[in-house]
């Protein structure tokens, strides 16, 4: 008998011990076997420590924040494969809309009770197709909508690993899954990075537009606030690896110098709108060529330091 899920690694997060092995029976004609039934947050997070295919979550469960607990899966922050497939499951497909579940990098929601049946249905279906990811700085995980294009704006779409189709369908090994994961995730990386830099040029041109316009205080503490809020964001991103490992120091930079202009009773001098520019350039240039960036980087990071000390 043909048992094509004999490799994938399933993670169950339910209060209730009693559906683990409910679905567990349902699974195990396939040859599913390596299941993980968790009881709380805290376990369901040392569960997807490893590299995982498919977490299908209560998001009442105990100990857990769901939302975060996603959004950290989807930046890489919890577990080693930020494509995993995402279930979550709900009690109430309502109160979970209002609490903004579908829209936090889930792939399916499933209203609870839920059918075991149902559950395999959705992860074979998942084997087979699933969304490109969307990133933007706010989010990270499947397009949420039917049609989304990469037409420029500030929302990346990209097509990423799928390392249950990798096990189920392409019938992949372990170390070729870890490769796909790990090239995903150096592209994730990269797009996160693009996508608030993006962001922050948009608003340091803005600046420089309404500073044209003769525009008033109001208006600028407003785009320097959203710049700082943007550029912090940025800079507490994590990236091991790739030219965006350059971003962090000119983002921080970005968010002290915007910071301390939004807080100022007048409007920015045109010094500091210059350096503003000067950093999203730099932040561009080590996206785009990481070894320019090793001397744009230190430079611009310098002329920051050393005009915010002595203003």
């Amino acid at each position: 008998m043909a048992e094509p899920y004999k490799d994938v690694r399933l993670v169950l997060g339910d209060p209730d011990p009693a559906f683990g092995k409910t679905v567990s029976s349902a699974v195990f004609p396939l040859g599913l076997r390596d299941i993980s039934v968790c009881i709380d947050g805290e376990r369901l997070r040392d569960a997807t420590a490893a590299t995982v295919d498919v977490v299908a979550c209560d998001t009442s469960l105990p100990k857990l924040d769901f939302r975060s607990f996603a959004q950290d899966v989807r930046h890489g922050k919890v577990g080693q494969n930020p494509f995993v497939i995402l279930i979550a499951t709900v009690l109430d497909e309502a109160a979970a809309k209002a609490e903004h579940i579908p829209e936090c990098g889930i792939d399916e929601m499933i209203a609870k009770p839920v059918n075991p049946l149902l559950l395999v249905r959705r992860i074979g279906m998942l084997a087979k197709d699933r969304k490109p990811f969307v990133l933007t700085p706010g989010y990270v995980g499947p397009s949420r909508r039917a049609a989304r294009r990469n037409d420029g704006s500030d929302d990346a779409v990209v097509a990423v690993p799928n390392t249950l189709r990798a096990r189920v369908v392409e019938q992949k090994s372990d170390g070729a899954v870890d490769g796909l994961v790990v090239a995903g995730r150096t592209t994730l990386n990269q797009g996160i990075a693009a996508s608030g830099v993006n962001v922050i040029a948009r608003l340091v041109r803005q600046l420089g537009e309404r500073q044209s316009e003769g525009a008033g205080i109001e208006e600028f503490r407003r785009l320097l606030g959203a710049l700082a809020r943007m550029a912090s964001q940025v800079a507490s991103e994590h990236r091991d690896s790739g030219s965006s490992r350059n971003i962090p120091p000119i983002a921080e930079r970005m968010r002290r110098l915007a910071s301390r202009a939004e807080a100022a009773p007048a409007r920015p001098p045109q010094a500091e709108l210059d350096l503003l520019a000067r950093l999203s350039d730099a932040a561009n240039v080590a996206l785009a060529d990481g070894t320019g960036a090793a001397d744009a980087v230190p430079e611009i990071v310098a002329v920051v330091d050393s005009y915010l000390a002595r203003s």
